[in-house]
């Protein structure tokens, strides 16, 4: 037969097989008996009797060759359907494994954007967890600037997102949870004066030439920044770089910059100080769609809220090795 006119055979074809009627089929086959195989399922020999006929009815012939007494056996239309039978149920149980291992979190895929940074904290503690627990899951990490990570969640090009300074966006279609607070640091070179106090101000900050990351119309940092400085005065320059292009250029001492203290990243010649100021923390919050059920990101949720409700006063771990550090402890908890 043409392919062209396999296809009209298809095409008048009453209806398709259902997978009730496969299983049975393979079952008869498997036992080479309508009574076992109704045994094997937990069914009838009068249902499995019908099932096989209405298979029958629908290809347009007999598939056993019916004996009294001895074994049915296949005939050459049922060999003919054989192996394409024994290939769907595969593939359909196969599938079924995989749903049921997504539906567990144990499989699947998830994109995560976050903006604060990864060095260390609990963003950085949940997702080593969570891939050390699930690594069947494959996570897509994305760090951006928070209006374009915002973008690409409502673009589902993310599942959830990291962020801090969003407005609070009173959204029906997003849920933004707060998670915890983050000190806010200065990353300055080792060899400028202020490096040698243990913690500085929003007037040590007026001082510096300051450096920041930018994107397009996105200056979320500059705003917080002028947000908290008060009436003093900000000389600041804006990049569009990534976060270790900012830090080689403090390295070149082109200025310092304000950062969180999980993007502390530990590098020669920069010194990292506390701002010791109450305005000097940021929230950082979990922004996902309403809508979304995918169980994995509920999954690395639960991972994350737990290690935010671990961050207390004078524990949160140093991302610059045995040096002496200001800023252990600088994080705080959200209050629930």
């Amino acid at each position: 037969m043409t392919l062209a006119g396999a296809f009209k055979t298809l095409a008048r074809m009453p209806r398709r097989p259902e997978f009730r009627q496969l299983d049975t089929f393979l079952k008869v086959v498997e036992t080479r008996s309508f009574a076992a195989a109704a045994r094997q399922l937990g069914s009838t020999q009068p249902a499995v009797s019908q099932a096989i006929a209405r298979l029958e009815e629908i290809v347009g012939a007999d598939l056993f060759e019916r004996r009294r007494g001895a074994p049915v056996a296949l005939t050459p239309t049922g060999r003919a359907i054989l192996p394409s039978a024994r290939s769907l149920i595969h593939t359909i149980d196969q599938q079924m494994i995989r749903a049921i291992a997504t539906a567990q979190s144990r499989t699947g895929s998830l994109t995560v954007g976050f903006y604060p940074g990864l060095a260390s904290g609990p963003l950085h503690e949940a997702l080593a967890a969570f891939v050390s627990e699930r690594p069947d899951v494959g996570l897509r990490l994305v760090e951006a600037l928070p209006q374009e990570l915002h973008r690409q969640l409502n673009d589902r090009a993310i599942d959830i997102i990291f962020v801090t300074f969003l407005p609070d966006l009173a959204s029906t279609t997003l849920i933004q949870e707060p998670l915890w607070d983050e000190r806010m640091v200065v990353a300055l070179r080792d060899d400028h004066p202020l490096a040698a106090k243990d913690s500085l101000s929003w007037e040590d900050v007026s001082a510096l030439p300051i450096i920041l990351r930018s994107s397009g119309n996105d200056q979320t940092g500059h705003h917080a920044i002028l947000a908290r400085i008060g009436a003093r005065p900000l000389n600041c320059e804006l990049h569009d770089v990534s976060r270790g292009t900012l830090l080689d250029m403090i390295q070149m001492g082109l200025g310092a910059t304000v950062c969180f203290q999980s993007a502390a990243l530990p590098r020669t010649c920069i010194a990292y100080r506390p701002l010791n100021d109450d305005k000097a923390f940021a929230t950082i919050e979990a922004v996902w769609i309403r809508a979304d059920r995918n169980p994995i990101r509920h999954s690395l949720l639960s991972y994350v809220r737990s290690h935010s409700r671990t961050v207390t006063l004078g524990t949160r771990p140093t991302p610059w090795g045995a040096q002496k550090s200001p800023l252990a402890g600088q994080a705080r908890p959200r209050s629930s």
